[in-house]
Order: structure tokens, then sequence, then C-alpha cells
């Protein structure tokens, strides 16, 4: 039976008002989650962290990306690290922090909770096996969502949410200026200008522009393919995984660094679809 009765503070540089990107939406499922669970759950960020003048007023504080936050205001991490419960839930790479501050980041953790055994692995050879305590928990998705519908799909290559060099955009661009005679679709977003204007005048790209997460079930299913080749390791990439759940299939030269695609590879499609669909309960079943 769960314990419940706690006091839990997350700390994270954003959340999904802010920053819509994948880390956030899953922070806020396993959030949520807490509250139908009856936790008392206090979320900060980078703008409000410093109201909270006694972290160990709380039995748990959980840190999900921290980067800005520990930039800014480097003396937190004595607050972090002193914690008796302190839960660290790595979405990133963790490139970057310091080694110092790495090393004291993840030094008395009651849980490393890490989302494939693939960013468990790199993290090692990258940083030393310096990990304590380590669960593997995907990130969280609506497997009821996100299903393949069993629809006729139209024969166009889609690009999906945040338009970024280390996303691969570049590569989805010259993909697409190589290849006059297939049709391409963007449902994606960017801060940058030129990435904006080559979305729109791409003869053979359609636009959409941002689309409402909850909209993404019914693109994941409208289309073939997803184009995807990150210049970055991705430890899970959600979304990915939400497309694959609906049923298309992924274009990429890097399958080997894509989390969720490691792990369908190791542990097949339904164990996958589960374990997504199970992971906020697993959350806060191993953490309590």
């Amino acid at each position: 039976m769960l314990e419940v009765n706690k006091k839990v503070l997350w700390i994270s540089d954003f959340d999904l008002d802010t920053a819509p990107g994948g880390a956030q939406r899953s922070d806020f499922l396993i959030i949520e989650k807490a509250k139908l669970l009856g936790i008392s759950i206090k979320k900060t960020n980078k703008d409000n962290i410093l109201d909270i003048e006694n972290f160990n007023a709380f039995d748990m504080i959980v840190t999900s990306n921290v980067t800005v936050i520990l930039n800014e205001n480097p003396q937190l991490l004595d607050n972090i690290s002193s914690h008796k419960n302190h839960v660290r839930l790595e979405h990133d790479s963790n490139e970057h922090i310091s080694p110092e501050q790495r090393e004291k980041l993840f030094s008395n953790c009651s849980k490393t909770i890490f989302l494939s055994e693939y960013q468990h692995s790199f993290f090692k050879g990258l940083y030393g096996d310096i990990f304590k305590n380590v669960e593997i928990i995907y990130d969280p998705i609506n497997s009821k969502k996100f299903k393949d519908e069993g629809l006729e799909r139209e024969d166009k290559i889609l690009f999906a949410g945040y338009m970024h060099e280390l996303k691969g955009v570049d590569h989805f661009f010259e993909y697409a200026l190589d290849n006059p005679d297939k049709d391409f679709v963007i449902a994606g977003f960017t801060s940058s200008k030129i990435y904006h204007i080559l979305a729109q005048k791409i003869k053979n790209i359609e636009y959409l522009g941002k689309v409402n997460h909850d909209k993404m079930p019914e693109i994941f299913n409208k289309y073939k393919a997803m184009f995807y080749s990150p210049l970055v390791r991705e430890p899970f990439c959600r979304s990915v995984a939400e497309a694959v759940l609906c049923g298309m299939d992924i274009l990429t030269d890097r399958q080997d660094k894509i989390g969720s695609l490691q792990e369908i590879k190791k542990v097949g499609i339904e164990e996958f679809r589960n374990k997504c669909n199970d992971a906020v309960n697993e959350f806060w079943k191993e953490v309590l």
C-alpha cells in the first residue's frame, strides 16, 4: 500500500505552461497523479524556487530538469544533496552542469529514475558509475489515447515537436529538399525565424504549426511515417514513442541513440505499451 501521507517538493526549471516539451509533460502527468493519490505536492520552478525557505519541511524532494536553477542559484545544490529523501528524475543528458555539481546532485539519492536502460548505460559511460538506487521508468503515455486506430494513412512523412538543430530539423529539411517527389508535414513549433520560413517556403512541406497535444493521436494516425534524426542522445524521446504506439514507422539513422526504440526492441511493443501506460503508478510505487 502506498504511503501517501507525505509532503513532496517538486523542483524543475520549467513547467508545462512555460515550456511545452516532453519532460514538462511527463512531470505534469506524474504530479497530477500525486494529487489524485492525495499526496501533498508543491511544484516549484526557476521563478519561485527561492520562496522555499526550508527544504527539510518536506518529506521528499523530487528534482527534474534543474540546470537553470543550479546555474542561477548554485547554493541550492546543498539543500538538495543534503536532503534525507531526494528522488532524482533524469530526463536529459545532464551535460550542462559541472562534474562536481553532477556528482553532488546524484550522491545522496534515495531513488535515481532513468527513462531507459540506454540512458542509464550512457550516463555510466560518460560520468562513471556514480548513480545510487537506480530504477528504469518510462515516460508516461496514455495508450488508450495513443494507439493505432487502423485508419488509411496518407503517404506523407511527418516531423513533430520542437524544430531545433539538436532535434535534427536541419536533417529533415535536407531530406525534404533531396526528395522533391515525396510529401512532408510539420506539426511543430520553433523560436527560429529561419526554420519558420523554411517550413512555409519548401514546396513539398505542409506546415501545420504548433498542434495541441490532445490532437497528436489524430496526427500520428493520419500519416505513414515520422522522420527523426537528432544530433543528441535521446534518453527516451516521448514523441517517437507516441508515434510508434500510434502505428507509425520511424525513419531514422539514429535508432541506436533513441531510448524508446531501444526499449521496444528489447521488450516488444505490447510490454512497452503497458509500461508507458503504467509509468505514473510505477513512479509513485517506487518512491513512496
